[in-house]
């Protein structure tokens, strides 16, 4: 009788000699390169600003190609160059690489981001905008991702504000859109989802392996997503919107939850039938 716990890790058991070998030479190969890369970041970036913007997407896909994440893109993504501010559903840590490969943007952490291994030297180096939740510092932070947005990048955010187990979507925190309340800003959803680990198509027991989340330690987690030879992920673009078209960020919150949690339901629901 095969136990669930086998089958969730299944994945990692069938890693093979030759699996961990070419994982390990692809290390080697992203040492050199990320150590480039730093290299050439401080070399170039005050010479040549738009390099700074540019980097970061660049490491990102290298990392992606390091821990063999395959990315598929569903949807119109031409009329998300016009937009400001991104929002996707969050899974894990591996969002950040996987959406920050696509474009240069800056995206809103959890001030925690700032220690991580390797996610938080990135999110660093992309200009990530690293928040503390607290009633003391909302008003300084609203400000602050308005004038970035003004001045043309574009951010990420992460309306549920933490992690899922990926089973659902979290409600949304109406408050991620106080920068852009009553203003004229473009919005382009994204729902994220990871649909194969190592050929086998993730149910609710491999989940895990990809979503952190709750009281999850970090280091034992990142061990074990290390150990999967192959990740697929998918994101689909959704029609962007206009926050002029919303009497506050409420209503505006409630609109772009329940267009992504519809998505994200029906995607599962498709990869389960």
């Amino acid at each position: 009788m095969i136990t669930k716990k086998n089958f969730y890790y299944s994945p990692i058991n069938n890693v093979s000699f030759i699996d961990n070998f070419i994982f390990y030479s692809k290390l080697v190969l992203f040492t050199f390169a990320f150590a480039f890369l730093i290299t050439l970041s401080a070399i170039l970036c005050k010479i040549i600003p738009s390099i700074e913007k540019w980097l970061p997407v660049l490491f990102h896909k290298i990392l992606l190609w390091l821990l063999s994440v395959e990315v598929e893109i569903v949807g119109e993504t031409g009329q998300s160059k016009k937009c400001n501010l991104f929002i996707s559903n969050h899974l894990s840590y591996l969002d950040i690489p996987i959406l920050g490969s696509k474009h240069p943007m800056r995206f809103v952490a959890k001030s925690e981001v700032e220690s991580f291994p390797i996610f938080g030297f990135l999110a660093k180096k992309g200009g990530s905008i690293f928040i503390r939740r607290n009633k003391t510092d909302s008003f300084n932070q609203k400000n602050k991702i308005l004038d970035i947005l003004s001045s043309g990048d574009k951010v990420f955010i992460f309306p549920e504000g933490t992690t899922s187990d990926g089973n659902r979507v979290l409600q949304f925190k109406s408050s991620s859109f106080s920068s852009v309340e009553n203003k004229n800003f473009k919005i382009q959803p994204i729902v994220i989802l990871y649909s194969d680990l190592n050929g086998i198509p993730i149910n609710r027991w491999l989940r895990p392996l990809i979503a952190w989340y709750g009281d999850m330690d970090l280091k034992p987690h990142l061990s074990k997503l290390i150990g999967l030879m192959s990740i697929k992920a998918k994101l689909i673009y959704l029609e962007p919107v206009n926050t002029q078209n919303f009497k506050n960020r409420k209503d505006l919150s409630n609109y772009l939850e329940g267009k992504i949690r519809k998505v994200y339901s029906g995607a599962l629901s498709k990869k389960l039938a």
